[in-house]
C-alpha cells in the first residue's frame, strides 16, 4: 500500500448515532456483526393518515421501515434552547445536536475546549416535513422558519453553541450528501483550513409525501428488504438515521492519546455527467471514474483493497451498475483468487438516505477496527457479474475475519445521490497510540461526574457504577470498546475528568478501587443526595494557618504517593537543612514528635508550601493568599515574593530566635469576640493583650502567664470556653520585643520580590506588595496582633462565590472561616487539605473532590494520568416538543400542552410543549408554570418599582422572562445571564416590549443581550426608578 506522500491521514476519533435498533456505535456493531435485520414497520402514530393524500395511500404506509424512537423528545435545557424555540426546531436538528455531543464525548473532547478554535461543521439534513407540520399548526414566525424551513441554518447553530470559528456549512447532494460532507471536511483538514471537523447527517421522515413519490417510481421495496446484490432486489426500505463523526489529523490524534476507529486516506467526489441514461440513473463510466480518482488520491492500488461498503440500495439497476464498476476497477492488478469483498449496511438497517453515507462509513470503520467483515443479508441469487469465475468482487455472505491478516486492513466506502453525485472514500486500519507510561498506583482515586440536571447526574452515577462494578448483564448501550471487559479504574477516572465536559451539577466520589467508587455512587443515588448547582468557578483563597495543626508523621504517606508533594517537600527540607542542619522530610518519615518551636515551624512551613504546590499542580490556582502568623511565610513563598531558600531562612531563623527567648509567655484561646476580650483584660492591659482575632467569637489572649490565668479564671467560672495553647512564649505581644534587633540582624540580607499572587497580610490587614516583606515585616508579623477575621471578611467583601482552601496537616482555621461565612451570608465554602490520623492521600483527594463539586476546574490529566477509555453516554432528560394538529378557531387552543389542548398542568407535570393557534406565542398564553398571576394578567396598572424591594423587582422581571422564554418560573435563575437561558435577539425584542408594557420601563436591547444577570438588571431598574 502506497499512502500518498506528505499527507497525514484523517483519523475518525469519535462517533455517535441513532439508527434503527442502534443508539450507539456499539449497538450498530452488534447488529451488523451478528447479521441481524432490524427493520420493522412504519409506526402507526408517525403520520397523520387521515390527512390529505395519506388517506388514499395507506397501502404505501403499511410497509416496512426503519424508525427511531422518541423523535419528539429533546433535552432543550441542556442546549440552552427555550421551549418556545424547541417546539419550532426540526426534530432531526434536535436529535443531531444530541448525537454530535455524544460523538465529541466518544472522541474524548470536552466541548468547552473547542471554544474559539478553527473547528469546522459539515452537515447534511434531509427535508423532514416538520416545517409543513408547523405551518399547519399556525406557526409562521421567524424561529419556526429558521428552525424548520432552512436546513442550512443547523451547522451555524452548532458553531454558535460551541463557539467554533471554522467553516460551518450545510450540504445537499441527495443520498450522497453525508459522505460528501466527510469528503469536504477531509479537504479542509488537509489544507489546514480547520484543525478539527464535526460531520453530521440526519434523516427523519415526519410527513408521508415522499413515500408516495418513491412508491409511484417503484423505488420502495415491496418485499420489505434491502437485497443488495440479489437479482430479485426490488428496491429499498426507507429508514431514519442520524450519525455524527469527529475527524482530526492522525498525528494529532495519536499525540492526544485517541483510539481512532480508522483513518481516511483519500477519496473523490464526481458526477456521472451524461454517462448514464438519465439524471437519476447511474452511469457505469461515471462510477469507474470515481473509483480511479479515489484510489489515485489515496495513493492506494485498488488491488490492495480488502472490502468495499457499497451504496447498495437493493435496486436492480443501481446494484448491477455499481457491482460492474467495482469488478472492473478492483480487479486491476489483483492476484488471481483474491477477491474484494463487498457488502451493504442497508441490508441490516435500510436506506437512511441523507445519513446513508455516514452510516456506511461508520459500519466500515468499526469493521476495520475489529478486523471483521460483517455479512450482507437477504441474498439468494447473486447478480450475474458475481457469478463469473473471473470476477474480482464477492459478496460477504457471512461474517468473517478480515482477509490478509498480515497487512493493515484497507476498505472503500461508496455513496451515490439520485442527482448523479458519486462519493468514494478510502479507509485503513489506524495505528494505535503508544500506551501511556503507567502512572504510579494511587491509594485513593477521585471520579468526577457532572450533568446539567440533577436527575441526569443521578442517572449518570448509576451508569458509572454499573461500568465499574457490573451487577447485571451488560447494557447494550455500553460503548463498543467496553464489550466483554471492565476498563482499568484509573483510566475511567482520568477519562471522566480529562476527556469529558464539566457541567453545573456535580458529583465527585473517592475510593481506593473500582468497587469502592461504585459503592459510593450507588450510595449517592440511593440516599438521594443533594446536588448544588455551581454558577462558575469560585474565587479561590489559599489559607496558611500558624501553629496548631502539626502531628507526628504529617504528610508522610504523600511523600510516597504524590510525586509533586514529595518534590516540593524535599526542596524545602534541603533549604531548612542548610539553615538548621536537619531535614523536615526525614523527621516526618521517622514519625518524630514535634514539640519545639524550631522543629514545629520549619516542618509546618515545608508541608504548607508542598500542599500549595500540589493544589496548583492539580489546576486549583489561588486568586488570593492569606497567612496566619507564621503561615504568612509559606504564603510569601507561594506568591513568589520569597524563594524557597529565603522562606526557609525566615522560618528557620525566626523559630530559632523564638526558641531562645527567655521571657515567660503564654497564649489562651477564648470563645468571645475581640471587644469582650479587651473588656475582660481590664487592669491586666500592661501584661496581656489581644494576640489573635480568629473570628467574631474566637480570640486569642497573649502575654504573661500569671496575668492570663487571672483573666481566664472568671471567664471559665461564667462558662466561657477557654483553652491554653501548647506554647511557652507569647507571640503577637510585647513579650517578643527582646528579639527584635536579633531577628532584624538575622534577616538583614533578605531581598523579597514582587508577588505573582495577591497576599492579604493579617498583620497589616491589607494586601501587601512583595517588596514590603523584608526583615522588618517579619518581625512585625511576629509582634503585631493577627487580624485573621478581618482578612477573611475582606476576602468575602466583593460578593463573589469564594472557596477557602486550608493548607494545613489538620484543620485549624476552618471553623473560624465558616463562622465568618455564616455571619456575613457570603456565598463561600471551606475545604481542608489533610486530617490528623486520616490517610493523607484519601483526605487530599476528598478535598479535591469537594473543590470540584464547588466549581473548581482541576487539571485531571495531572491529578491522575491515564489512557482514554469509552465511558457511558450522557443521560438526556427529554421533554416532548410537538405541534398540535391543524388550527381550528382563532384563539381557543392553548399554546402550551401535549398536543391535546391541555395547558399549564401539562407543561409542569408532563414536561411537554405543543404548539397552538396562529399569532399566539407561548408568552401570550400566560399559562407557563411558575408565572405569577400578576404577570400572567398582562397589561394593567404598572407597579411603582421604586416602592418595591430589589427581590420583588427581580421577581416581576423573572415572571416576564418566564413567559417570553416559555420556561417554568423555577427555571429562571436570577444569577444567570438571560442569554444563557435562551434569550436571543428576536425574543429580546419581545421581552423589551413586555417590560415596557407591564413595568413601564424601556430597557435597551444591549442590556438584555449582555452579560448582566437578571438580578443585576433588576437592581439597575430599581436604581433608575429611585433616581
Amino acid at each position: 500500500m502506497n499512502v500518498k506522500h506528505g499527507r497525514d491521514p484523517i483519523a475518525i476519533v469519535g462517533a455517535g448515532c441513532r439508527l434503527p435498533g442502534a443508539r450507539t456505535p456499539g449497538e450498530l456493531w452488534r447488529i451488523v456483526s451478528e447479521g441481524r435485520d432490524v427493520l420493522g414497520t412504519i409506526p402507526q402514530d408517525r403520520f397523520d393518515v387521515e390527512h390529505g393524500a395519506a388517506r388514499r395511500r395507506r397501502d404505501v404506509l403499511s410497509g416496512a421501515g426503519g424508525y427511531l424512537d422518541d423523535v419528539a423528545g429533546f433535552d432543550a435545557r441542556f442546549f440552552g434552547v427555550t421551549p418556545f424555540e424547541a417546539l419550532r426546531l426540526d426534530p432531526q436538528q434536535r436529535v443531531l445536536l444530541e448525537v454530535i455531543w455524544e460523538a465529541l464525548d466518544d472522541a474524548g473532547i470536552p466541548a468547552e475546549s473547542l471554544a474559539g478554535s478553527d473547528t469546522g461543521v459539515y452537515a447534511s439534513l434531509q427535508p423532514s416535513g416538520y416545517w409543513d407540520l408547523l405551518r399547519r399548526s399556525g406557526m409562521y414566525d421567524m424561529h419556526a422558519a429558521l428552525g424548520a424551513a432552512v436546513a442550512g441554518i443547523f451547522p451555524g447553530r452548532v458553531s454558535t453553541l460551541l463557539d467554533l470559528r471554522g467553516p460551518s456549512m450545510g450540504l445537499d447532494a441527495a443520498c450522497a450528501t453525508s459522505l460528501l460532507a466527510v469528503h469536504v471536511a477531509c479537504r479542509a483538514l488537509w489544507s489546514g483550513e480547520v484543525e478539527l471537523a464535526i460531520v453530521g447527517g440526519s434523516n427523519l421522515q415526519l410527513v408521508p409525501d415522499l413515500y408516495f413519490s418513491l412508491g409511484d417510481a417503484g423505488v420502495i421495496s415491496g418485499s420489505g428488504k434491502c437485497r443488495f446484490g440479489d437479482v430479485s432486489g426490488d428496491g429499498y426500505v426507507r429508514s431514519e438515521g442520524v450519525v455524527s463523526l469527529i475527524l482530526k489529523p492522525l498525528a494529532r490524534a495519536l499525540a492526544d492519546g485517541d483510539r481512532p476507529y480508522a483513518v481516511i486516506l483519500g477519496g473523490a467526489a464526481t458526477h456521472d455527467g451524461r454517462t448514464g441514461p438519465s439524471l437519476v440513473a447511474p452511469g457505469l463510466e461515471g462510477h469507474k471514474q470515481m473509483l480511479r480518482a479515489a484510489y489515485r488520491d489515496a495513493g492506494v492500488a485498488p488491488a490492495d483493497v480488502d472490502y468495499v461498503e457499497a451504496h447498495g440500495p437493493g435496486t436492480h439497476t443501481g446494484d448491477s451498475t455499481e457491482l460492474a464498476a467495482l469488478d472492473a476497477i478492483m480487479g486491476e492488478g489483483r492476484e488471481d483468487g483474491r477477491r474484494c469483498l463487498v457488502g451493504s449496511v442497508k441490508s441490516n438497517i435500510g436506506h437512511t438516505e441523507f445519513a446513508a453515507g455516514l452510516a456506511g462509513l461508520l459500519k466500515t470503520a468499526l469493521a476495520v477496527r475489529h478486523r471483521i467483515v460483517p455479512a450482507t443479508l437477504h441474498v439468494e441469487e447473486p447478480h450475474a457479474v458475481l457469478l463469473d469465475p473471473g470476477t474480482a468482487v464477492e459478496l460477504a455472505l457471512c461474517t468473517q475475519d478480515w482477509p490478509d491478516r498480515a497487512a493493515p486492513a484497507v476498505a472503500g466506502v461508496s455513496s451515490f445521490g439520485m442527482s448523479g453525485t458519486n462519493i468514494h472514500l478510502v479507509l485503513s486500519e489506524a495505528p494505535q497510540a503508544a500506551p501511556p507510561v503507567p502512572a504510579r498506583p494511587r491509594p485513593s482515586r477521585v471520579l468526577p461526574l457532572s450533568a446539567r440536571d440533577p436527575h441526569a447526574l443521578r442517572a449518570l452515577a448509576t451508569a458509572y457504577a454499573d461500568l465499574l462494578d457490573p451487577v447485571a448483564p451488560a447494557d447494550p448501550a455500553v460503548p463498543a470498546g467496553l464489550l466483554g471487559s471492565t476498563p482499568e479504574v484509573g483510566d475511567v477516572c482520568f477519562s471522566a475528568g480529562a476527556r469529558r465536559s464539566h457541567h453545573d451539577h456535580r458529583l465527585a466520589v473517592t475510593g481506593e478501587d473500582a468497587r469502592s467508587l461504585a459503592a459510593a455512587l450507588r450510595g449517592f443515588v440511593r440516599d438521594g443526595g443533594d446536588v448544588r448547582r455551581v454558577t462558575g468557578a469560585p474565587k479561590v483563597v489559599f489559607v496558611f494557618p500558624g501553629q496548631g495543626g502539626q502531628w507526628a508523621g504529617m504528610g508522610r504517606r504523600l511523600l510516597a504517593t504524590e510525586p509533586g508533594f514529595a518534590a516540593h517537600l524535599r526542596a524545602c527540607s534541603q533549604a531548612v537543612h542548610a539553615e538548621l542542619g536537619w531535614s523536615p522530610a526525614d523527621a516526618l518519615l521517622d514519625g518524630e514528635p514535634l514539640t519545639r518551636v524550631d522543629r514545629i515551624q520549619p516542618a509546618l512551613w515545608a508541608v504548607q508550601v508542598a500542599l500549595a504546590a500540589v493544589w496548583r499542580e492539580w489546576g486549583v490556582e489561588p486568586d488570593l493568599l492569606i497567612g496566619h502568623s507564621m503561615g504568612e511565610i509559606a504564603a510569601a513563598v507561594t506568591a513568589g515574593a520569597l524563594s524557597v531558600a529565603d522562606g526557609a531562612a525566615v522560618v528557620a531563623r525566626r523559630s530559632r530566635v523564638l526558641s531562645r527567648l527567655d521571657v515567660p509567655g503564654a497564649m489562651w484561646v477564648v470563645a468571645l469576640g475581640e471587644e469582650q476580650v479587651r473588656a475582660a483584660i481590664g487592669e491586666e492591659a500592661g501584661r496581656a493583650c489581644v494576640g489573635v482575632v480568629n473570628s467574631r467569637h474566637s480570640t486569642v489572649l497573649s502575654g504573661d502567664p500569671a496575668a492570663l490565668e487571672r483573666i481566664v479564671e472568671p471567664l471559665r467560672a461564667r462558662g466561657v470556653f477557654c483553652r491554653r495553647v501548647e506554647v511557652d512564649y507569647a507571640s503577637h505581644a510585647p513579650q517578643v520585643e527582646p528579639v527584635r534587633e536579633r531577628l532584624l540582624g538575622e534577616l538583614a540580607g533578605l531581598r523579597p520580590g514582587p508577588c505573582a499572587i495577591p497576599v492579604h497580610s493579617s498583620a497589616w490587614d491589607r494586601v501587601v506588595g512583595g517588596e514590603e516583606l523584608d526583615a522588618s515585616y517579619w518581625f512585625e508579623n511576629l509582634r503585631l496582633p493577627v487580624r485573621f477575621a478581618d482578612a477573611a471578611r475582606a476576602a468575602l467583601a466583593d460578593g463573589r462565590p469564594t472557596l477557602f482552601v486550608e493548607l494545613s496537616p489538620h484543620p485549624v482555621l476552618g471553623s473560624a472561616l465558616e463562622e465568618e461565612i455564616e455571619a456575613t451570608g457570603a456565598r463561600a465554602d471551606v475545604v481542608t487539605s489533610l486530617h490528623r490520623d486520616e490517610p493523607d492521600c484519601a483526605a487530599l483527594t476528598a478535598a479535591l473532590a469537594r473543590a470540584y463539586e464547588l466549581g473548581c476546574r482541576p487539571r485531571w490529566d495531572r491529578v491522575q494520568p491515564g489512557a482514554g477509555v469509552p465511558l457511558p453516554g450522557y443521560p438526556w432528560q427529554r421533554r416532548r416538543f410537538w405541534p398540535d394538529g391543524p388550527k381550528t378557531t382563532a384563539r381557543t387552543t392553548t399554546t402550551a400542552g401535549i398536543g391535546n389542548g391541555t395547558g399549564t398542568s401539562a407543561l409542569a407535570d408532563a414536561g411537554a410543549v405543543s404548539g397552538g393557534p396562529a399569532g399566539v406565542g407561548a408568552e401570550d398564553s400566560a399559562v407557563i408554570a411558575g408565572a405569577s398571576p400578576a404577570a400572567a394578567a398582562g397589561a394593567g396598572a404598572k407597579p411603582d418599582l421604586a416602592a418595591l424591594s430589589e427581590s420583588e423587582v427581580a421577581g416581576r422581571v423573572a415572571d416576564l422572562a418566564a413567559q417570553v422564554l416559555s420556561l417554568p418560573g423555577h427555571e429562571i435563575g436570577v444569577d444567570v445571564p438571560l442569554t444563557l437561558l435562551g434569550l436571543d435577539s428576536v425574543l429580546a425584542t419581545r421581552f423589551k416590549e413586555r417590560m415596557r408594557r407591564d413595568l413601564g420601563v424601556d430597557v435597551p436591547l444591549r442590556d438584555l443581550l449582555g452579560p448582566d444577570t437578571l438580578l443585576e438588571l433588576a437592581t439597575r431598574l430599581r436604581a433608575s426608578a429611585n433616581a
